[in-house]
């Protein structure tokens, strides 16, 4: 008894000391070197952690649903997702753009588009940024739940293009290319193509008429951002 008394004193002295020395386990302690790794953590996650091989979207038709609040980032991540799909050979006639006011309404709006059968995979875009109150906790959980909803409901593939940021540093960090950012709008383009093919390979299945898009409102951008004058008169759903 008394050996064993003495070898368990031992184990927590020693472990005592190791303690002093690396610091407490538990990252969620309030120590510099806890603070360290949490700010290595959220440098690794503004860069991409996703490889993609080569993916030819060329006969693919993408819907984009991005919000106007938090506009300037948004568009800027539309910007990034737009490289994406030109990057996977997705004609550019072939991306189709709503807007929606904020991140709530885009599971309803990707559900809409979803059982028309007019796309082959959706893109929801937006940002939300915390705040002093619990709405951006209630938001997230909400629009995160909502579009893997519409993905299992509809079988169509909903990308989760919503950034849900502590500051505004850490948009930009992930909403741009510059200044060591990446855009991850970028990926999710290409996550949609990939995942568009997938379904395609599974159901055999085809996007419907253009016209159909057209009809609800969806139109194609040219290359300065402004829609054609004929797309301007169509009107959504």
């Amino acid at each position: 008894m008394i050996i064993a008394m003495t070898f368990f004193k031992s184990l927590f002295t020693a472990a005592a000391i190791l303690g002093s020395i690396t610091g407490p386990v538990s990252s969620f302690a309030p120590t510099s070197h806890g603070v360290a790794r949490s700010a290595t953590s959220l440098k690794m996650a503004a860069e991409s952690e996703v490889s993609f091989g080569e993916l030819d979207g060329s006969s693919l038709q993408i819907g984009v649903l991005r919000t106007r609040w938090n506009d300037e980032h948004v568009t800027n991540l539309v910007n990034g997702i737009k490289s994406g799909l030109k990057e996977c050979n997705v004609k550019e006639d072939n991306i189709f753009i709503k807007e929606v006011p904020g991140a709530y309404e885009l599971p309803f709006a990707a559900k809409l588009l979803a059982l028309s059968g007019t796309v082959d995979a959706i893109i929801c875009c937006g940002v939300l940024i915390k705040g002093e109150t619990l709405h951006f906790e209630y938001i997230s959980e909400a629009v995160t739940k909502g579009i893997m909803d519409v993905n299992l409901g509809t079988m169509t593939p909903v990308v989760y293009g919503v950034l849900n940021c502590l500051n505004e540093d850490q948009v930009k960090k992930r909403s741009s290319n510059e200044n060591g950012g990446h855009n991850h709008g970028e990926d999710w383009a290409k996550t949609a193509v990939e995942m568009s093919i997938m379904r395609r390979e599974a159901r055999g299945g085809k996007a419907k008429n253009l016209k159909e898009l057209g009809a609800m409102g969806f139109g194609s951008k040219d290359a300065d951002g402004k829609k054609d004058e004929e797309k301007k008169e169509r009107i959504f759903f």
